[in-house]
């Protein structure tokens, strides 16, 4: 191998470990990549679990409705992020800056992207202890061969170990585990299909997380709505490399939408078919050959979904500090052995999801409204100055603007539902439109008010944003012009 090819391959490796701004030479990524990649990102731990959820929640044709109205209908708005990022290239954990100022940022990464994803990596790393588990039960293992935390520190160190030795390998699971993934979720399908009866299947009534069967539906509808709002720092891991800003909307509403609430189809079957909403054991009772398969197939979807999340966090590590190396980046990530031993976030993920809905569709839509009073363009140079007085600055380095349209946005949905005691203040309105949708929508009509009012007349966060004008290449290109001196011109 010679040492250029070398060197392009290190610099490939280490460009998948920071989040520097992509040049338009560098957006590969058309509309199928996207909505491939996107649809790969979901299709793992989440789907399972959150489709587990809906399927208690009511019956299957409601179930399939919830599932993809939910996930999709925050999209809508929320995918103007996408556009945003596809446009300049830039992460968001940097773009960030531009609503929330500096230092608002820097109090919004650590609460809403490092707590907030690391309570995501738990969910399919204990998964992993306790289905590994389950599958030592069938060998007669006991002691502490057969505890689930030793399994989910084992899950915890592999997927640590893949993603400091290379990051690209997300590339390799989209293009390989993730069909296998498909194929696997498609002969489950079968298997419950064919077990179950399809006309059973269809006419069984859950139990529901309430006794009213619309409160049982709207409650399955948060739950749904609550992972449709939670990529709001995801849309530019990818987006960046979108060739295009339709390609940056549309990739990941598709694939984290209609495409996602359809694949979630097998796991409301079987949630409905079995009665829980652990995946774990969802396929409890079956036989040896089926368990193993989906056993099987758990191990990747978990260790994939595991893999994912921690990126996430190690990447925003090394944006708030650049010169972290990439081993301490995904370090950080080890915050989650707590959540191993204290399994409250996986045992309760329907209020864990709940609340995610709550706080991220509020601070997803202050930020596309923003984006929208700055028409989508900002300062590069700005955006990345983090000193006093840079155009991003607002007041103290935080735009207090925001944080009010938040704490209006997040406190009005948890008054209106809280998931801890089941407690709605409106059933009226819970039952027509739940709690994250109305109260994302409050938080960005009143930070547009505020914003007019105390920002956009005085230009504090609109820098001015250099216009580049574009000059058509010619299809010909001209021959060379040779000037010469006229006599006595030259001195």
């Amino acid at each position: 191998m010679s040492s250029e090819t070398t060197v392009e391959k290190m610099m490939a490796e280490e460009a998948t470990k920071t989040r520097l701004l992509a040049l338009p030479s560098e957006r590969t990524l058309g509309m199928r990549d996207m909505i491939l990649i996107q649809t790969s990102f979901s299709v793992a731990t989440w789907m399972l679990i959150t489709g587990a959820y809906v399927g208690f929640s009511a019956p299957f044709w409601p179930a399939m409705i919830i599932s993809v109205f939910g996930v999709t209908f925050p999209l809508l708005f929320h995918s103007f992020l996408g556009k945003m990022t596809a446009r300049w290239g830039i992460d968001q954990s940097i773009l960030a800056r531009a609503t929330w100022g500096p230092i608002g940022t820097i109090a919004i990464l650590p609460l809403f992207l490092f707590l907030v994803y690391i309570v995501w990596t738990s969910i399919p790393v204990v998964m992993f202890g306790r289905v590994t588990q389950e599958a030592l039960t069938f060998v007669n293992a006991t002691g502490s061969w057969a505890d689930p935390r030793l399994w989910s520190m084992v899950a915890f160190g592999f997927s640590a170990l893949i993603l400091w030795k290379s990051a690209a390998v997300l590339f390799w699971f989209f293009r390989f585990v993730t069909p296998t993934i498909v194929v696997v979720l498609v002969l489950l399908t079968v298997r419950t299909v064919s077990v179950v009866g399809w006309g059973n299947l269809v006419h069984i009534i859950p139990e529901g997380f309430d006794p009213n069967p619309d409160m049982s539906y709207m409650i399955g509808s948060e739950i749904a709505i609550g992972l449709g709002f939670s990529w709001v720092f995801c849309y530019s891991i990818y987006g960046r490399l979108a060739k295009s800003e339709s390609i940056g909307f549309f990739g990941p509403t598709i694939g984290w939408g209609p495409m996602w609430g359809l694949l979630s189809a097998p796991a409301i079957m079987a949630a409905l078919a079995a009665g829980v909403t652990d995946p774990v054991y969802l396929l409890e009772g079956a036989g040896a050959g089926w368990v193993a398969i989906y056993l099987l197939f758990l191990f990747f979807a978990n260790i994939f979904s595991a893999v994912c999340t921690m990126y996430i966090v190690s990447l925003a590590a090394r944006t708030l500090w650049p010169k972290l190396p990439w081993g301490l980046a995904v370090l950080i990530n080890a915050l989650v052995i707590v959540l191993v031993f204290w399994t409250t976030a996986y045992d309760q993920f329907g209020k864990f999801i709940t609340l995610v809905g709550a706080t991220m569709g509020p601070l997803g839509s202050i930020m596309v409204v923003d984006y929208m009073l700055k028409r989508f363009r900002i300062n590069l140079r700005e955006v990345y100055t983090q000193k006093k007085g840079s155009g991003y600055w607002y007041h103290w380095g935080v735009n207090p603007y925001a944080f009010i349209a938040l704490a209006v946005g997040a406190g009005l949905s948890y008054w209106m539902y809280n998931p801890f005691t089941a407690a709605v203040a409106q059933p009226a309105v819970f039952r027509i439109a739940g709690a994250a949708i109305p109260s994302s929508l409050a938080a960005g009509v009143v930070y547009y008010a505020l914003a007019r009012l105390f920002l956009v007349p005085k230009r504090i966060g609109f820098p001015e944003v250099p216009t580049v004008r574009r000059v058509r290449t010619p299809s010909v290109v001209p021959e060379p012009q040779v000037a010469f001196a006229e006599p006595g011109s030259v001195e």
